[in-house]
């Protein structure tokens, strides 16, 4: 009964010391994130002219800027939005002074994606960009601005090209395997990348939840089990057998059977009028799925030993 009670303590202090781990490296995630803020641009003895000042020269601009989101916000709103064009471009006079010199103006195609994100987040702080700072776009120099055009109305969140073309357009290796036999349905527009991936930032590249089976199951529901035998592959990781963005192998495989399987499993069909006496060789010239059917998992055990993955 001690050495019971011993084993026990022992279960629940390393329970305890993984939490504490855990919640310590995410403090130093958060840390982390803190230290990619980037400092706002200042024009230095500049003061605000007002809206007025922009349009004799931008009105273009301003027409455009006017079927936004961004125009039709008020002062109780958000704070400072009072200022109009001012309210991110920073204090205008010098600009009017110098007739529109660049340097006088914050100008977002002339920042770094570090400050000119940091101008949006001063605003969008909440969900969901709260995770920005320490997102792969943000490290690996994607800004805000770069998918974002706050000018224009072309697509919902003032999206310039519409989801999946926007991520293709640096995805290109994505783009390609979306092409392949077997793929999402992405082209019918039944899906898109934002159906598994928070393009704003998460932990696990970028996808909605902690673990790419938990964004699986949201559509393949029924291959969640939990099941009496279970596939120790399918319980891991899909993407261990699948690759999600598209494939030659169909249902979205990343080789046909039976390659695929004997990457881990020896081949067992001994037929000398086909594989002689080298079982792998027989197991080439057939497919596992044929007696092996619930791949994913069953209920059900084989008729030759227990757990044979069988419906």
């Amino acid at each position: 009964m001690r050495s019971d009670f011993s084993i026990k303590r022992i279960i629940v202090f390393i329970f305890c010391l993984t939490c504490a781990a855990g919640a310590l490296i995410g403090c130093q995630r958060f840390l982390m994130a803190g230290e990619n803020r980037a400092e706002l641009p200042v024009i230095e003895g500049a003061f605000y002219v007002g809206t007025d000042s922009c349009v004799p020269c931008h009105d273009d601009v301003y027409q455009q800027f006017k079927k936004t989101i961004h125009y039709r916000l008020n002062a109780a709103e958000l704070k400072g939005v009072q200022r109009g064009c001012e309210t991110c471009h920073g204090p205008g006079s010098k600009h009017l002074q110098t007739k529109g010199k660049a340097q006088d103006i914050i100008s977002f195609s002339k920042l770094p994606p570090e400050q000119s994100s940091q101008m949006c987040l001063s605003c969008h702080q909440g969900k969901p960009t709260m995770d920005w700072r320490a997102n792969v776009h943000m490290n690996n120099g994607v800004g805000c601005n770069d998918c974002h055009k706050s000018h224009k109305i072309t697509g919902p969140k003032m999206v310039y090209l519409g989801d999946p073309d926007l991520c293709f357009s640096c995805h290109q290796e994505k783009k390609a395997q979306a092409m392949l036999p077997s793929r999402h349905p992405l082209r019918e527009k039944k899906m898109r990348c934002g159906s598994c991936h928070d393009n704003h930032g998460s932990e696990n590249h970028n996808l909605k939840k902690q673990r790419v089976n938990d964004v699986c199951f949201d559509c393949h529901a029924e291959l969640q089990g939990p099941f009496v035998f279970e596939h120790a592959p399918a319980v891991e990781d899909c993407s261990i057998c699948h690759e999600p963005h598209g494939t030659v192998a169909n249902n979205l495989l990343r080789q046909s059977e039976p390659f695929l399987c004997l990457r881990c499993h020896r081949g067992h069909k001994q037929n000398p009028k086909i594989g002689g006496s080298n079982p792998s060789a027989g197991a080439l010239m057939t497919s596992c799925a044929q007696c092996h059917s619930a791949v994913h998992g069953s209920d059900l055990p084989s008729q030759v030993n227990g757990g044979g993955l069988t419906r």
